[in-house]
């Protein structure tokens, strides 16, 4: 709502208020309840989201995103988070890759599942993981007639 100012010519208390647009040529003086016209002032108007008569602080913020948030945003605001962790994992991931200098890595997690640690897996462990993926392979493939 747009700001508008008044000055009271029987008193001289000038005063401001939030209304409506409109044509506002006078309002009630909060002092004397005599009727005083509105002061222009040099250029613009004022453009207020504060609720100036009750004093209860800021009734709209202007931001639609702020005043009325969906539950998208909050789901945006969330996945932000859940990104950024993911992005600090995947640089720890690839510090202990480089060091290793292999893609394989054995994940460690803490006792109370505070955090998680990355090592390099062994040349035997890479061997060994290969040969269970196969074994796996082939034992589903045994396990179902239309793949032999």
């Amino acid at each position: 709502m747009p700001k508008y100012s008044f000055e009271c010519p029987e008193c001289n208390v000038r005063f401001e208020r939030n209304l409506k647009i409109g044509e506002h040529t006078t309002h009630k003086c909060p002092s004397c309840e005599g009727l005083a016209p509105r002061v222009f002032e040099g250029e613009g108007f004022g453009f207020s989201f504060v609720d100036q008569k009750s004093g209860s602080g800021a009734a709209n913020s202007g931001v639609h995103d702020l005043d009325y948030p969906t539950a998208d945003k909050i789901v945006g605001r969330s996945a932000a988070k859940r990104w950024e962790m993911y992005e600090q994992r995947d640089a720890v991931k690839n510090q202990a890759r480089e060091k290793g200098e292999t893609h394989a890595l054995i994940r460690h997690t803490g006792r109370e599942g505070d955090h998680i640690d990355y090592e390099p897996m062994s040349d035997t462990g890479r061997n060994a993981r290969r040969t269970l993926a196969k074994e796996a392979l082939k034992a589903a493939k045994e396990g179902r007639p239309d793949q032999k």
